[in-house]
C-alpha cells in the first residue's frame, strides 16, 4: 500500500473518514490486501461480482440516515439513495471503487466509487443504456480548485480532473463560467467564433439599465439599432399575470417593477445582469399578449429574435414561471479539503434532458434550435451548448453526434442545420423530418400553436434553400417523401430491419379540438411520429399538385388547408384490425374474406392513425418500392370523390401482385 496520505478537514464520520484515507493511500487502485473494512470480491454470491471489492459502511440505511445528521459525506450518500425504493435499502451499505460494466469492463475512473446495500445489489439498474455510461448511484471524489495553469492531468485521473460543482450558484459562478466556456467557443471552435456580439435589437427588449438596481423599462428601438442581450427559454405553466398589453405598454415604456415579475422572469434578470448584458427578450413582456396583429407579427420574426441573442437562457426544469432556477442547495458537496470534495456523478445528460419540462415546450424545440450558444440552468447544474458541443459544469463534454438516442439526434441536427445556415450551404430535406421527429413528442397548451411554433425552424431551414415553398409543415419540393410519416413504433434493439413488426407498440396519435392542417400533413394530429423518407428510398408515387387555399408559403399559418394530387397505382382494400386487442398494428387484403396470412394478397404493418380496432374497407396506394417492401397511404374516400388520410402500411417480403393496383390520380385533403 502507498503511504499517501490525505488531509481531512471535512467533518466526516470515522467511517467516511477511514474510507477516503484508504482510497487515497491505495492510489485509488486495487490491492491484493485491503485495511480493516475492506472485502475483496468473493466467488459464493454472483451479485457482488460486478460490484467489485468493497469497503464496509454503515450496517443499515438507519444508520446512514442518523449519521447524515453530522457527517458530510454520509449527507451526500443519503441524498442520493433515500431517492431508490425501500426494498433497495436491505443489509449493510458497500462502497466500491472497482465495479465492472458489460463491454466496458473493470471502472478505470479514479476517484468514482458506487454504494449500494448488499442484499439488494442484484435489483439495482445501471440507469442509462449508452456504452461506456456510469451508473446511477455513482459517487466521485471531485476537484474544489481549478488546476494549475500547465498541469497535465491523464484522463483516467477523474478525481483530479472534474471540478465540483458548488451547492449554491452565485452570480460570480455563472460569470466566471460562462466567460471559460464563451472564450473556448473562441479560441477553439470554429463553427462557433463571432466577430461582433452585437445584433439588431428586436421590437422590443427590457432594458435593465446600467447596473444593478436600475430601474427596468420596455424600450422599444429604432429600426437598425444593435445591441447586445439575452433570450429567456421558459415554460409558462399557466397565466402569467405580469404580461405586456395594449393598456401598460406605455407606461412600461417608463417603468416596469422588477417585484411583479414571476420567479423565472427575476432569475432571467440576474442572469443576464451577471453576464454584463444591458438587454434581455422575454416573450410575455417583449410581445403584447391582446394583440393578434403583434403577436404574429412577432411569432413570424422568432428566428431572427433567438438567433440575434448573445446568449439564449434556458430553465431547463422549471415547469412554469413561478418556480425559478436560480435555488440554493442545488446538488449536497462533501468538503474533504481545501482541493477535493465528493458529491454524485449526475446521470447521463440524454437520459437527463428527457425529464426536463422545457424539453416537452413545444415553442421551446426552435428556441434551442435557433440560440448559439445557450446556457442552460437546470436544477443541480449549468450547461453551455454551442455548435460544437454540449458542455457540463460537472466538467463531462458531450459532442453533438448522435448516438441513437433522441436527445442526441437532435443535437446533431441542431448542429447541422445551424452551420449549413451560417455557411449558405443546402440542407437535405432529411434535415428537416429529423427535426419533425422530436418535434412530434412535445406539447403545447394552445393546440393551435403547433404550426406557428414552428415557424422560426422553417425560417431558418429555408435560408439554406430560398426557393423551397412550405405547405403545412411540410416542403413542396419534397412531398412525395414528406407524406410518408406514421405513428412512431419502438424498433427493437438489436433488430437489424428497420419495420413494423405485428407485435411493436405503437405511439397513440390524437386528433387536435380543431381541424388545423390537411390530413395528409403530419401537423393534422399530435403524437410521437416516424418520418419513413429517413429510412427507405424509391419513391414511385408522382405529385401531380399541392393546392393550397389557405396558407401557402405562410410559416405561421395556424390553420392551413389545401389538397394533394397523386398519381399513382392504388386499390381499394380492407383492413383488418389486430385480434389481440393489446395490439396495435393491423393487416390490408385485397377483399374482405382474404386471409391475413395469406401473403399473396395481404400487406401486413398497416398502422392506422387513430381507430385502429374497427376492421373496415378503405384505399392505399403506394408511395415507395425498396427492393421487397411496400409503403403505402392508407386512405378514406369520401363521397365528393376525395380522401383523407387515415393511416400507413410498412409492408415486408411483398407477395402480392402489382398488377392488382392501377395507375389513378387521388386528391388528399
Amino acid at each position: 500500500m502507498s503511504s499517501t496520505q490525505i488531509l481531512i478537514t471535512g467533518t466526516f464520520c470515522a467511517l467516511c473518514h477511514q474510507f477516503i484515507s484508504n482510497l487515497f493511500a491505495i492510489d485509488f487502485t486495487r490491492q491484493e490486501t485491503y485495511p480493516e473494512r475492506w472485502q475483496a470480491v468473493g466467488t459464493e454470491w454472483f451479485p457482488e461480482k460486478p460490484w467489485g471489492d468493497v469497503f464496509r459502511h454503515h450496517d443499515t440505511f438507519s444508520d446512514l440516515s442518523e449519521s447524515a445528521r453530522t457527517c458530510e459525506l454520509c449527507h451526500v450518500l443519503h441524498d442520493d439513495l433515500a431517492s431508490m425504493d425501500s426494498a433497495l435499502h436491505q443489509g449493510w451499505l458497500g462502497l466500491y471503487p472497482f465495479w465492472s460494466g458489460g463491454r466496458t469492463g473493470q471502472n478505470k475512473l479514479k476517484g468514482h466509487f458506487r454504494a449500494g446495500f448488499r442484499e439488494s445489489l442484484g435489483k439495482m439498474i445501471w440507469g442509462s443504456s449508452k456504452i461506456g455510461s456510469v451508473p446511477l448511484h455513482t459517487f466521485r471524489v471531485c476537484r474544489r480548485q481549478p488546476p494549475k495553469e500547465g498541469e497535465d492531468i491523464p484522463f483516467l485521473d477523474a478525481y483530479r480532473r472534474l471540478p465540483a460543482v458548488p451547492s449554491t450558484l452565485h452570480r460570480s459562478d455563472i460569470s466566471s463560467m460562462v466567460t471559460r466556456w464563451r472564450q473556448e467557443c473562441l479560441d477553439v471552435h470554429k463553427d462557433c467564433s463571432r466577430g461582433n456580439s452585437e445584433s439588431e435589437l428586436p421590437t422590443r427588449v427590457l432594458d435593465l439599465g446600467e447596473g444593478e438596481g436600475s430601474p427596468i423599462r420596455l424600450y422599444e428601438p429604432p429600426d437598425g439599432e444593435k445591441g447586445a442581450y439575452a433570450s429567456l427559454s421558459h415554460c409558462w405553466g399557466g397565466i402569467i399575470s405580469s404580461v405586456t398589453t395594449e393598456a401598460n405598454r406605455a407606461a412600461r415604456k417608463e417603468t416596469i417593477n422588477f417585484d411583479d415579475f414571476p420567479q423565472n422572469f427575476k432569475d432571467a434578470v440576474s442572469v443576464a445582469r451577471a453576464l454584463n448584458i444591458r438587454y434581455i427578450w422575454i416573450d410575455a413582456l417583449c410581445i403584447i399578449q391582446d394583440s393578434k396583429d403583434d403577436w404574429f407579427r412577432e411569432a413570424a420574426k422568432m428566428h431572427s429574435v433567438y438567433a440575434g441573442a448573445s446568449v439564449g437562457i434556458s430553465a431547463l426544469d422549471a415547469p412554469g414561471s413561478m418556480a425559478g432556477f436560480l435555488k440554493p442547495g442545488r446538488v449536497p458537496l462533501a468538503v474533504v479539503n481545501d482541493e477535493y470534495g465528493v458529491q454524485k456523478v449526475f446521470q447521463e445528460l440524454n437520459d437527463y434532458l428527457m425529464d426536463c419540462p422545457l424539453v416537452h415546450r413545444g415553442w421551446c424545440m426552435q428556441e434551442r434550435l435557433l440560440a448559439n450558444p445557450i446556457l442552460h440552468l437546470g436544477k443541480e447544474q449549468m450547461f453551455w451548448e454551442c455548435r460544437t458541443e454540449f458542455k457540463c459544469e460537472d466538467g463531462r463534454t458531450y459532442r453533438a453526434v448522435s448516438d441513437g438516442h433522441v436527445m442526441a439526434e437532435f443535437m446533431s441536427t441542431r448542429k447541422r442545420i445551424g452551420l449549413a445556415a451560417a455557411q449558405g450551404t443546402e440542407l437535405d430535406f432529411k434535415a428537416w423530418y429529423q427535426l419533425l421527429e422530436e418535434y412530434g413528442v412535445r406539447n403545447f397548451t394552445v393546440s393551435s400553436d403547433k404550426l406557428p411554433a414552428l415557424a422560426g425552424a422553417a425560417a431558418l431551414f429555408r435560408s439554406t434553400r430560398p426557393t423551397a415553398t412550405y405547405l403545412a409543415g411540410l416542403w413542396k419540393e419534397d412531398m412525395a417523401r414528406g407524406l410518408l410519416w406514421c405513428a412512431h413504433y419502438d424498433h427493437m434493439p438489436g433488430r437489424k430491419v428497420w419495420g413494423i413488426s405485428s407485435t411493436d407498440r405503437i405511439s397513440l396519435l390524437t386528433r387536435p379540438p380543431e381541424r388545423r392542417a390537411p390530413s395528409w400533413s403530419w401537423a393534422s394530429l399530435d403524437g410521437h411520429i416516424d418520418f419513413w423518407a429517413l429510412r427507405t428510398s424509391g419513391f414511385v408515387v408522382e405529385v401531380l399538385d399541392v393546392a393550397m387555399s389557405a396558407g401557402e408559403n405562410e410559416l405561421t399559418a395556424s390553420f392551413p388547408t389545401g389538397t394533394v394530387k397523386l398519381r399513382g397505382q392504388a386499390t381499394r382494400m380492407f383492413y383488418h384490425a389486430p385480434e389481440n386487442l393489446s395490439l396495435d398494428v393491423g393487416t390490408l387484403t385485397l377483399k374482405k374474406a382474404d386471409s391475413p396470412s395469406d401473403k399473396s394478397v395481404a400487406l401486413s404493418g398497416c398502422v392506422m392513425d387513430l381507430d385502429r380496432r374497427t376492421s373496415r374497407f378503405c384505399w392505399a396506394i403506394i408511395i415507395s418500392i425498396s427492393t421487397d417492401s411496400w409503403y403505402l397511404l392508407v386512405l378514406k374516400r369520401r363521397p365528393d370523390g376525395s380522401y383523407l388520410r387515415i393511416g400507413m402500411c410498412t409492408a415486408h417480403v411483398v407477395g402480392v401482385d402489382p398488377g392488382r393496383f392501377e395507375t389513378q390520380d387521388i386528391d388528399i385533403v
